[in-house]
């Protein structure tokens, strides 16, 4: 019996020992752990997923704009698989200054490495001038720039749709032009002949009331240089005539400068009115002068004697009358004395000067021997305004120097 009951209490130690491991809490104590350990991790977690919102829901700046949105996956950009370079081959030359025209033409080329079937097209662009790039798949670039004194730069870059140069080949100029640019041109250019001086004739190309002085002008040529000098507007053929004045051109203007001498004499130049015809009766003017001189209507000369009537009515335009061999006007002194006093420049002019059409839009300018055309090559006239810059140029000689 005693053995019975040491191994029936060895069994109950076992059991105890089995339930009851040295510092565990009891039951209900590890149900109120669990429950508080399961509210912990839930509340960690949504810790973890309101910093993980925060972090997609991120504020940036786009074009000076707050805005929130999820940012945009960065991919990587296509590699091309060809390099391509742009040149230019043909136009002003860096740092060059064009004073002969206005009118600008580059040509350009492409290259790509390796080679490519891809379309090649350029774009333009020239600062100072355009806004934005020119689109072209021609290979060259034609433009009339401004009449002004101003600094340009030519830009070019090829480009497919695909790859465009990042480095455009580039060219630096200026235009250098007169204000007047072909307001005034060299119209015609005739050269010496058979004793004739050479003549250049200008012409104008003005808007209505618009005016331009050309006194101290030059024409330059390979035989030399010639300032253009004053004229006198209101010219007529006496001794107290006005003096020479700035040469003031207008609209439909024609200037004709001979390379010979004045018949008139020195700084005698003029414009060209309607009494000038009366003129070749005693001079020679190497530029012509047109004979369209005022006539007396009948109105005019109705109460002089039939024969003096008759003599006026026929006389010549812009010629002096002769009536020495004509016995019967020779004698009549109203009819003679009529003649003297208003057939001539100075009659001429005294009587129709302030008729709205009595000058003529032309100008006759003598050099005195001093020709700038040449006769044996090709040769550039240059019409060079008050500063020296260029208003026109005029190419003549053999037909291949045109």
């Amino acid at each position: 019996m005693d053995t019975t009951f040491i191994i029936l209490l060895l069994l109950i130690a076992a059991v105890f020992s089995f339930y009851s491991s040295p510092g565990e809490e009891p039951l209900e104590v590890q149900q109120a752990s669990l429950s508080q350990t399961t509210e912990d991790l839930s509340r960690e977690q949504k810790q973890n997923v309101s910093q993980n919102q925060t972090k997609k829901e991120q504020s940036f700046l786009v074009s000076g704009y707050q805005k929130t949105t999820v940012p945009p996956q960065i991919t990587e950009p296509i590699k091309p698989s060809f390099h391509i370079n742009t040149y230019i081959t043909r136009g002003p030359k860096e740092g060059e200054t064009i004073e002969e025209t206005n009118e600008i033409t580059f040509e350009f080329r492409s290259k790509t490495v390796p080679e490519t079937e891809e379309t090649i097209y350029f774009e333009t662009k020239i600062e100072g001038f355009d806004n934005n790039w020119v689109k072209t798949y021609s290979h060259q670039r034609k433009v009339v720039l401004p009449i002004i004194w101003k600094e340009y730069t030519f830009f070019v870059r090829a480009a497919t749709k695909n790859i465009v140069d990042l480095t455009p080949a580039t060219r630096t100029f200026q235009i250098k032009l007169s204000p007047y640019f072909q307001k005034v041109r060299v119209s015609q250019v005739t050269t010496e002949r058979s004793s004739q001086p050479s003549l250049i004739t200008l012409a104008t190309y003005l808007q209505k009331g618009e005016k331009i002085n050309i006194t101290n002008w030059t024409l330059e040529g390979k035989e030399g240089k010639v300032t253009i000098p004053q004229a006198v507007e209101k010219y007529y053929h006496y001794y107290n005539s006005p003096g020479p004045e700035d040469i003031i051109l207008k609209q439909t203007s024609t200037i004709y400068l001979s390379a010979g001498f004045n018949p008139l004499g020195k700084d005698k130049n003029f414009r060209v009115n309607k009494c000038m015809g009366y003129l070749t009766d005693s001079f020679t003017f190497p530029i012509p002068l047109s004979k369209n001189c005022p006539r007396p209507t009948k109105y005019d000369i109705f109460d002089f004697e039939p024969c003096c009537q008759q003599f006026i009515l026929n006389l010549p335009q812009c010629e002096i009358p002769d009536y020495s061999e004509n016995a019967k006007v020779s004698s009549d002194k109203e009819c003679t004395s009529y003649l003297d006093e208003n057939f001539n420049n100075v009659g001429c002019f005294k009587n129709y000067s302030q008729d709205y059409n009595f000058f003529e839009n032309v100008w006759h300018i003598y050099l005195n021997n001093k020709d700038i055309t040449t006769t044996d090559s090709c040769d550039i006239i240059y019409l060079r305004d008050q500063n020296g810059l260029v208003a026109d140029t005029y190419s003549y000689g053999y037909p291949v120097c045109r």
